[in-house]
């Protein structure tokens, strides 16, 4: 979605021509996942076939806090001055069928603030609401959260199986134990385990949440095994981490940069320095791109 929306915000496109152009490019995305169909359904079924070993004391462990966690949000919900910029811009790319031309604020046709230009998440969930007809406001307080929260603990239980590869029951401890410190280990809003707790439709929470943790995934993975596949993977990872929040921008060059000089230093193949670069390019051309839009 970044190397969409940045160009037409930019060229001063319509929230509309995002959307139509949005839409078409994820269309063919999943019809291009149509040709891994068989390998998808060879993996259903043999998930189907032996699901009991799947199933410890921790994941059952895990799965009724994560529940509890979604009821809390759900009931008690979090409201903070973040909503007043983030989800307003959101609603006013709806309403006014421009992509960060009115100022979410106030309302007026400004500038838009280049702090922010390059890391439009919101417009993720404006564009979601086009598709639903679902307000913007719902969108991001009731109904993403269901969507992120399950999405960041996937993402643990797949550093929990390349962590313990061998040992179902300890996956299952280690997905619990993420649960628990999201619920309980944080006392300040603003800090990244809180955010899935209180925020988790806010760019810098999903960031602190899912993205992060799928870049320590993704330096856990090149660090197996460092094919093509998995190095590209770790550069989408980073690329979609600058859609999030420009903090995103610095520090995914900072993750897959420090999984390239490990990768090369522990099987001392300096190519994989090259690789790790590469997958970095999208980032620091984002990076470039944002000193001379402040500066």
């Amino acid at each position: 979605m970044e190397l969409v929306l940045v160009p037409m915000t930019m060229k001063f496109a319509s929230f509309t021509g995002f959307v139509y152009v949005w839409t078409a490019v994820a269309a063919v995305a999943a019809a291009a996942g149509l040709f891994c169909r068989k390998d998808i359904l060879e993996d259903v079924r043999a998930l189907a076939a032996d699901w009991k070993s799947f199933i410890t004391p921790g994941h059952l462990a895990a799965l009724a806090l994560i529940i509890y966690q979604l009821w809390f949000l759900h009931h008690h919900m979090y409201l903070e001055w973040d909503d007043t910029y983030y989800v307003n811009l959101a609603n006013e790319a709806v309403h006014s069928d421009k992509i960060y031309w009115v100022y979410p604020e106030t309302g007026a046709f400004a500038d838009f603030d280049k702090r922010y230009v390059l890391s439009l998440w919101p417009v993720f969930y404006a564009w979601l609401s086009k598709l639903t007809g679902v307000l913007p406001t719902i969108m991001a307080h009731t109904i993403l959260p269901w969507i992120i929260i399950p999405l960041a603990y996937m993402v643990y239980e797949k550093i929990g199986e390349l962590l313990f590869q061998d040992d179902r029951k300890m996956q299952g401890m280690f997905l619990t134990f993420a649960v628990l410190m999201h619920l309980f280990m944080s006392g300040i809003h603003t800090s990244g385990l809180t955010f899935l707790s209180i925020t988790p439709w806010v760019g810098k929470g999903v960031l602190a949440t899912v993205l992060i943790p799928m870049l320590f995934y993704g330096m856990l993975r090149t660090g197996k095994d460092g094919s093509a596949g998995n190095w590209i993977l770790l550069g989408i990872t980073g690329l979609a981490g600058c859609l999030l929040s420009s903090m995103g921008i610095m520090l995914a060059p900072v993750f897959v940069g420090t999984a390239a000089v490990l990768s090369a230093a522990a099987k001392k193949n300096w190519k994989i320095l090259l690789y790790g670069m590469l997958a970095c390019v999208p980032c620091i051309i984002l990076g470039c791109y944002y000193i001379y839009l402040t500066h």
